[in-house]
């Protein structure tokens, strides 16, 4: 064998065993949450479009708010001075007491449509407890109950990356489900809700996750909008949530997909009053 030959052969045996020993050493990537509901994406991407109106052709909204304005005296808030537009989004910002903060729209009370809005939370520092935020729509005719006649949209704890959904209604029904997302690194997703005589239908970032008919969850009231940073007392980390836009749809036109989705779960909301 030539020199010449000689060498390439020897350099090409020592870049296989080069190879063969990164393969052997290279580390394997962790296993993402193992549920149903899992995005198992190895980093958020929104989707585009990033609300369900387009994709399932709901046509124009018939109310929204995209807080490019000061905010509307029909957003009725708890503690004005934490709660603005800013730079084009809604935001509620947290209490140093860790108070409840809260935005309700009272103009615009539906008993049926779709209501969708883009959100995000954020948390700032560490070492206390977090706050947890909340996009739902609360009854306007009749007395809160703790919450237990709410539709909750999303609902995390700051920091997590597990949202919740809830069809609530009295005396003490709670239909449920949570979904592993990424939501604990300041990222904007959309949810929406369909309500109808038959059926609730949840949308999470374009995609229909759940289906409801039964007539347990089916409550027949008009709803009103409100956006909520639920604190529990002292020590917590700061907060914020934030809205791009939030809007309503009649359901004048019908879904161009189907809705069709697994059921809730059917729990009890133990802390209704």
């Amino acid at each position: 064998m030539s020199r010449a030959r000689f060498v390439r052969f020897s350099v090409a045996l020592l870049g296989t065993a080069a190879l063969a020993a990164s393969l052997a050493t290279a580390p394997t990537a962790a296993p993402g949450p193992s549920t149903a509901d899992t995005d198992l994406a190895s980093a958020w991407v929104p989707p585009n479009p990033t609300n369900s109106a387009k994709i399932f052709r709901w046509g124009n909204k018939q109310w929204g708010d995209e807080f490019v304005t000061a905010l509307s005296p029909l957003w009725k808030v708890n503690r004005p001075g934490l709660v603005r537009n800013q730079n084009g989004m809604l935001t509620l910002d947290t209490a140093d007491t860790g108070a409840t903060v809260y935005a309700t729209y009272s103009g615009h009370n539906r008993t049926y449509g779709r209501w969708e809005a883009r959100v995000r939370g954020r948390q700032y520092g560490s070492g206390g407890k977090p706050y947890t935020i909340f996009w739902e729509l609360v009854p306007s005719n009749q007395p809160y109950h703790c919450g237990a006649g709410n539709l909750v949209l999303s609902q995390y704890t700051l920091g997590t990356n597990w949202n919740e959904m809830h069809v609530r209604n009295l005396p003490n029904h709670d239909f449920t489900m949570k979904r592993w997302m990424y939501l604990s690194d300041n990222e904007f997703h959309t949810f929406a809700v369909e309500v109808t005589p038959d059926h609730v239908s949840w949308f999470a970032d374009t995609k229909v996750i759940r289906t409801e008919r039964r007539p347990a969850a089916l409550a027949g009231v008009p709803f009103m909008p409100r956006f909520r940073v639920q604190g529990s007392g002292t020590g917590m980390n700061r907060g914020r949530m934030q809205m791009d836009w939030m809007r309503y749809y009649t359901l004048e036109r019908k879904n161009a997909k189907s809705i069709e989705a697994p059921q809730l779960e059917q729990t009890t909301y133990d802390q209704a009053c």
